[in-house]
């Protein structure tokens, strides 16, 4: 039996960082500074931004919060321990997010469950 953080841990946190990265440098971060503030090598950051890593299908209010925590940082508004909980904060909504279909809620989703993985 899989746990959902597994899932998360594996392919939808790659997922999240990819983003959160590609959203940094369209915010005008170097691709140094995102590697340095993610904790990752700048070649990650490169594959990152390619689309060779973190391809999981994120849902668009996944998206959304993402860009606008890009935004916040790019600003300079957060400390790293603060992006450090957003980033967990995004990761507890993915996981409340069907991994099939992507409703925002499991409540609100017919056929599928993330535990089933």
């Amino acid at each position: 039996m899989a746990f959902p953080c597994e899932k998360v841990v594996r392919e939808h946190l790659p997922a999240i960082k990819a983003a959160l990265a590609r959203s940094l440098v369209e915010n005008g971060m170097s691709q140094v500074q995102v590697s340095k503030l993610l904790g990752t090598t700048e070649a990650t950051i490169s594959h990152y931004m390619k689309g060779e890593r973190g391809q999981a299908i994120l849902g668009q209010h996944i998206l959304d919060d993402i860009i606008h925590l890009a935004k916040i940082i790019a600003n300079g508004s957060l400390k790293s321990n603060q992006i450090s909980q957003e980033v967990c904060g995004i990761c507890q909504k993915v996981r409340l997010t069907c991994a099939v279909c992507g409703a925002e809620s499991l409540s609100d989703c017919v056929h599928c469950t993330m535990t089933d993985t």
